[in-house]
């Protein structure tokens, strides 16, 4: 039996994560019921990732999805797909998959984790946002140059 995924808005809780954000020093943005996160990064200094954070249910627990697609242009599906398995080697908590762009006929790479959010707490979340940029932004650059040449 396949698991029911849906994306919901509960504004209550996006507006508590959105605090949370601001408390952890992020300048957080929403479009409708997503939290934005631009231009972030760790230790490399070129702050090269971008994440976004939704709410969804799936058969009946909320759990925050963040994602981060790379900052690269499309490619062909064999490229993204190797792309992704080099990015699942190298990281633990942060899951690469290709994505297809249906108007340019390309892919590209997203970045993903997800965190169950039936009770999540702010000190849950920093770590764990934490390590996901950590990873990302540790082997962004690299994915992309794979991507371009």
């Amino acid at each position: 039996m396949a698991i029911d995924r849906n994306d919901i808005s509960d504004p209550a809780f996006e507006l508590e994560i959105f605090q949370y954000l601001k408390d952890f020093g992020f300048t957080p943005e929403r479009r409708g019921d997503i939290v934005h996160l631009s231009g972030i990064g760790v230790d490399s200094g070129d702050n090269s990732v971008d994440i976004a954070l939704n709410l969804v249910e799936m058969d009946g627990h909320r759990i925050l999805e963040i994602s981060s697609v790379l900052r690269a242009p499309g490619v062909s599906f064999e490229k993204a797909m190797t792309i992704a398995a080099q990015g699942n080697l190298s990281c633990v908590t942060a899951k690469f998959t290709p994505v297809e762009n249906l108007e340019e006929s390309t892919h590209s790479v997203r970045a993903g984790q997800v965190l169950y959010a039936d009770h999540l707490s702010g000190v849950e979340l920093k770590a764990m946002l934490y390590l996901f940029i950590k990873e990302v932004d540790a082997i962004d650059n690299m994915l992309i140059d794979m991507l371009i040449n």
